[in-house]
C-alpha cells in the first residue's frame, strides 16, 4: 500500500447542543450522550485505519478535544459560534499551510463506517488535484468529501450541498469522483435516522449506549412525545502524521 495522503477532518459541535432535531425522541442529556458515542465510533475507525495520514478534530468542546487526543488525533479550535463551514475552511487552510497533500471530511455522526469505507475513498482519490464526494442518504447533503490539495475548492455542506460541491468542482476543472458508500450515508440526525439505526444491531458504541440507556427499548415500544418540562434542566495538537 502506498503512503496515505489524506488527513481526516472531523468537525464536532459541543455535545451539550448536539442533535437538536432529535428532541422529539430524546432529552438533552440523551442527545449529548448519543453524540459522544457516535464520535467515539468515528474516532475508533480513523485511529485504526491505515488509509489516512492522520486525523484532525475541529471543536470548541473540551470533552471532545480530550477524546480526540486520547485517540491520537490532533485538535484544532474553531472560533466560537463560527459554524460548520467556517470551521472546515479553517481546517483546510491549516492543512494547506502545513503542506499536507489532502483532506477527507468525515462527519462525527456516522457510527457505522468502517476502515474499508475509508480505503475505498483513499483508493479512488489518486490524482492531484482531485475531489471525491459521497452523498448523504437523504436531503442532498455531503457525508464525505476528499480534496487534494486541502483548499482545492469551497466547502458548503447542509441540504443540497452534494450538488453544489459537484458543480463547483466541475467549474474548477476538477472532475469529481462520486462514490456510493451505504454506511457513509447513514448519519443519525433526524428521528427517522435513529429509528432506522435501531432496526439492526451493530458492534458500535452508539448501539451499546442506546441499549444500555433503555432508549432502544423505549423507542421500539409505543412512543409518547417528550414533555417540554423534561427538556428543562437536562442540558447536560500538533499536526503529526500517524506512525
Amino acid at each position: 500500500m502506498s503512503h496515505p495522503t489524506l488527513w481526516a477532518v472531523v468537525p464536532v459541535k459541543a455535545f451539550a447542543f448536539a442533535k437538536q432535531r432529535l428532541a422529539p425522541l430524546l432529552v438533552a442529556h440523551e442527545r449529548a450522550a448519543l453524540a459522544r458515542a457516535m464520535f467515539q465510533d468515528v474516532l475508533q475507525v480513523l485511529a485504526r485505519s491505515p488509509f489516512v495520514a492522520g486525523a484532525l478534530v475541529v471543536t470548541q468542546d473540551v470533552e471532545a478535544a480530550a477524546m480526540a487526543r486520547r485517540a491520537g488525533a490532533g485538535v484544532l479550535s474553531d472560533p466560537p459560534e463560527a459554524g460548520l463551514v467556517p470551521a472546515l475552511r479553517h481546517a483546510a487552510r491549516t492543512l494547506a499551510d502545513a503542506r499536507r497533500a489532502g483532506m477527507l471530511v468525515v462527519p462525527a455522526d456516522l457510527p457505522l463506517i468502517t476502515s474499508a469505507d475509508i480505503e475505498l475513498i483513499s483508493l479512488g482519490h489518486r490524482s492531484f488535484p482531485a475531489v471525491t464526494l459521497v452523498a448523504a442518504g437523504s436531503d442532498g447533503g455531503t457525508n464525505a468529501l476528499a480534496c487534494s490539495p486541502p483548499d482545492a475548492m469551497p466547502l458548503f455542506f447542509g441540504e443540497d450541498s452534494f450538488r453544489r460541491h459537484r458543480d463547483c468542482a466541475r467549474a474548477l476543472g476538477l472532475a469529481p469522483r462520486v462514490l456510493t458508500l451505504p454506511r457513509f450515508g447513514r448519519d443519525i440526525d433526524r428521528p427517522e435516522d435513529l429509528l432506522a439505526f435501531l432496526e439492526r444491531a451493530s458492534a458500535t458504541h452508539t448501539h451499546a449506549y442506546l441499549v444500555a440507556s433503555g432508549i432502544a427499548r423505549r423507542l421500539r415500544g409505543p412512543r409518547t412525545p417528550i414533555r417540554t418540562s423534561e427538556l428543562i434542566g437536562n442540558e447536560i495538537a500538533p499536526l503529526q502524521p500517524k506512525g
